[in-house]
């Protein structure tokens, strides 16, 4: 595939990636029929293009990723202020509905019954406060583990996690689509290169107490209770 084909297709996969994307997993997408050293190419030739407009694509963590500038941070800020109605992904509901019913959970074990990689959507959800960080299981690895807010009752209109519906009921109001959130604060205030820079714990810092929880803590809820 000559470079000039390549390269839209290339920005394409960048606009849309969520995270850093290698030049192997880019080479994977074209089956071979580019080379480490062409796809760079068009890298570098996209990176000197992007530095005359108002994002930038950067190299993080051996990859490349579309970011925002620092300068525009304000603006940036602004925008999320807005008080907006914003619906949340499929996707977003059935992992908070498996992190509302099987807290505290870890990440990997949210994946294992997902079936998926879910640290886009743990994020978003960390986010807009819908859920946080429960410490770090004692297993090895010390794992973070995840679990509902104050917020996440609000919004569903429960007085505590015992108020769950069954976990038929909450797939019914998944399936219809028809819950929404609020965005309340700005978002802006990390980049999102610094969000791929440094781990969950240090862009979510717990307390000291946090850390110390052990495989539960906080209010939870025994799945086999509500299925």
């Amino acid at each position: 595939m000559d470079l000039n084909t390549a390269r839209p297709i290339i920005e394409n996969i960048l606009f849309i990636a969520d995270s850093p994307i290698t030049l192997e997993k880019i080479g994977e997408v074209f089956n071979g029929e580019m080379n480490k050293g062409e796809i760079k190419k068009i890298m570098d030739e996209l990176k000197t293009d992007y530095n005359a407009r108002g994002i930038q694509l950067m190299e993080i963590a051996e990859g490349y990723q579309l970011c925002t500038r620092e300068e525009y941070a304000e603006w940036i800020k602004k925008f999320y202020k807005i008080d907006k109605g914003s619906k949340l992904s499929q996707a977003s509901l059935e992992t908070l509905s498996i992190i509302a019913y099987k807290q505290p959970i870890t990440r990997i074990e949210l994946e294992e019954i997902r079936g998926v990689d879910s640290g886009g959507v743990v994020r978003t959800l960390l986010e807009k406060n819908l859920i946080k960080n429960m410490g770090r299981k004692k297993v090895p690895g010390r794992p973070m583990m995840y679990g509902t807010t104050r917020k996440f009752l609000e919004y569903f209109g429960l007085k505590s996690l015992s108020d769950l519906p069954t976990l038929e009921e909450f797939k019914d109001d998944i399936q219809r689509g028809d819950m929404y959130i609020k965005e309340e604060r700005a978002q802006g205030e990390l980049s999102l290169q610094q969000e791929i820079r440094h781990e969950e714990s240090e862009i979510y810092p717990e307390s000291d107490e946090a850390e110390d929880i052990g495989n539960g803590g906080g209010e939870q809820v025994k799945s086999d209770e509500r299925e």
